[in-house]
């Protein structure tokens, strides 16, 4: 007897499925050895001496001779039988999952990304009371909240998935990222005369964020009216920690009085806190390559080229929204909404939030009694 060369191609580690036993079925009823099954179905020998054992069952068949009846009994493999008690393995092998065995820790990832979740008496968040959480950063405030023995989704991809699923009381609706963010569009940049260097002439480790101290500057609007105030936000590339202040106007004085201030803060580690500044174009910025040595002007109408800021910015309008005037904002709700961002687990970070990061590179460059950031 001669194997067929038709052998099949399976991915390594696949399941045996209904149409491969069904063909090991029929090469049985053939008389093909395992090996040779084996070979065809492209699996392991020992695969197949499994898979007959699990869908081995036994026939009897009766038959009469002289008025006595005689029972006969045959065992042989059957596909559907073997495809059965497969399923059923499956079904119970595994722990339970953790949205069945764990409903505090269901509730509790809920509550977090819902903006449920009361933090007063967690000082590390306190912050971030009310503010909804992305599924990972409710994974890693989770980790911090819950004893060392509770068991946690793996990632955030679990929790994606249950909410995909119907599971959680969090909708996708209430994921702010996964509903509404849009791929930016990189069009041509129109022509503008920049009062400094262009962001073309930066030095190329800004790029890599591997170092520390280069801020990307721009200002977020809430009303867009002449007389409304405006917040000036600074970011910092490697760490994201974020700078945040009201000024009255949007204007080069404005700004300029905010960097004035940030040199009183720093003192003698300004320049080695801010190396380079990328302002927007807006005329705002113009006098900044005046007061800061390294300054370089992002094209105009290119917010990709500061996506730290763009990210930041994202994030602070949840507490701040468009379209609302900032004269309803007083400067400590601005610095209660910017604290609350800088306190965000993140998970470029490593699940650390950019005020630790921020602080970790800090204490590298000044002994933190000498400075009052």
């Amino acid at each position: 007897m001669t194997t067929d060369t038709n052998v099949s191609t399976r991915s390594k580690g696949s399941h045996l499925t209904i149409d491969d036993r069904v063909k090991i079925s029929v090469l049985k009823e053939l008389e093909y050895s395992n090996r040779m099954i084996a070979q065809y179905i492209d699996v392991a020998h020992g695969t197949i001496d499994r898979e007959i054992k699990r869908g081995m069952v036994t026939k009897m068949s009766k038959q009469s001779n002289n008025g006595k009846v005689y029972c006969y009994y045959k065992e042989y493999y059957d596909p559907y039988t073997a495809q059965e008690r497969y399923e059923k393995s499956r079904s119970n092998c595994g722990r339970t999952p953790i949205y069945q065995s764990s409903p505090e820790i269901i509730n509790l990832l809920d509550d977090l990304m819902l903006g449920e979740f009361d933090f007063k008496d967690h000082d590390k968040f306190e912050s971030l009371d009310s503010q909804k959480c992305s599924p990972y950063a409710a994974l890693k405030i989770a980790e911090s909240l819950v004893n060392d023995d509770v068991k946690l989704p793996a990632s955030e991809r679990s929790i994606y998935n249950w909410i995909d699923k119907g599971l959680l009381r969090t909708k996708n609706i209430d994921l702010l990222e996964k509903t509404r963010r849009t791929k930016a569009k990189h069009g041509r940049t129109p022509k503008r005369e920049q009062p400094g260097k262009n962001i073309s002439q930066r030095p190329k480790e800004v790029e890599t964020r591997t170092t520390f101290g280069h801020w990307e500057m721009d200002t977020v609007q809430g009303k867009k009216s002449a007389e409304d105030p405006v917040i000036l936000v600074l970011a910092e590339r490697l760490t994201r920690y974020n700078f945040a202040f009201k000024i009255t106007s949007k204007t080069p004085n404005a700004v300029s009085r905010v960097i004035t201030k940030l040199k009183e803060l720093t003192g003698e580690y300004f320049d080695e806190i801010f190396k380079t500044i990328t302002p927007d174009n807006g005329s705002e910025f113009f006098e900044v390559a005046n007061e800061v040595d390294q300054v370089y002007y992002a094209d105009a109408y290119s917010p990709w080229q500061r996506g730290t800021n763009e990210n930041n910015n994202r994030l602070l309008r949840r507490s701040i929204t468009k379209g609302t005037s900032l004269q309803l904002f007083s400067e400590f709700d601005v610095e209660q909404a910017n604290l609350r961002l800088n306190s965000y687990p993140r998970k470029i970070l490593g699940g650390k939030s950019s005020l630790d990061r921020f602080e970790e590179e800090i204490l590298k460059i000044v002994d933190p009694e000498t400075l009052a950031v």
